[in-house]
């Protein structure tokens, strides 16, 4: 085969593995289990692209905001902002952001899911932090950029089988989102926004990042397969990488 039918192989491998994902079937915890796959593609598919060039982390958030056209990336969390005001009380410096932040809730409509466009971007944020200080509470607020809080949902799933935020409520919704709650407590009533992923999320990542990657693989020369190891030795040393 020459290079672009190797190419096209890889790619269409990735297929494969995405629709043998979306064809499992389960029960009450199947979406979680399916979003733990599919982030595991999405993975193997940045490995195609970079190799052992980043840390696992940074080679996540490298490849979705580079390849998977997500638009709202990089855009900041204001119900995560508004969770860190209410987890510690930051100085009167941070008043114009917390009153931008409250603001910002009080638009999101309650009876439908939120998209993350109603989010503020990082330069917004920035305008607002006093003194050029990055943290709020001890949190940097580059963290409570989307790609970063995926990156968080992505581990709770892998590493500890559980899910974040909400799970799916709003049929054929293929954006993540935010979903508004009522809880009853002991001291009355409050509300709560969650973050919720949709499968159609994940599979939208996917297919826009397989597109991007051929096109680049193609411009780059680059079989994705060279970044892999098929050989039978699974323990090598350095000098033998």
């Amino acid at each position: 085969m020459n290079l672009i039918e190797d190419i096209d192989s890889y790619i269409n491998a990735m297929r494969e593995i995405q629709d043998s994902i979306n064809q499992l079937q389960g029960e009450r915890l199947l979406k979680n289990h399916q979003k733990t796959l599919l982030f595991s593609l999405l993975e193997t598919i940045s490995n195609g692209v970079y190799g052992d060039r980043y840390r696992n982390a940074d080679r996540f958030k490298k490849f979705i905001l580079e390849f998977c056209e997500w638009e709202e990336a990089e855009r900041v969390s204001l119900q995560q902002l508004f969770l860190v005001f209410k987890e510690g009380k930051p100085s009167q410096e941070f008043r114009d952001l917390k009153i931008h932040v409250l603001n910002g809730l009080q638009d999101y409509p309650p009876a439908s899911p939120v998209p993350f466009s109603c989010d503020s971007t990082l330069e917004e944020i920035k305008a607002l932090m006093p003194n050029n200080e990055t943290t709020i509470n001890g949190v940097d607020i580059h963290n409570l950029t989307h790609v970063n809080l995926l990156w968080k949902y992505r581990n709770a799933l892998v590493h500890e089988a559980r899910s974040k935020g909400a799970m799916e409520l709003f049929d054929g919704t293929d954006y993540p989102h935010y979903v508004h709650f009522t809880k009853m407590g002991k001291n009355g009533e409050w509300e709560v926004w969650k973050i919720s992923y949709p499968i159609k999320f994940f599979n939208s990542l996917i297919d826009k990042a397989l597109v991007n990657v051929r096109e680049t693989f193609i411009d780059m020369e680059h079989d994705p397969r060279s970044n892999y190891d098929f050989g039978e030795l699974w323990v090598k040393s350095k000098q033998m990488k």
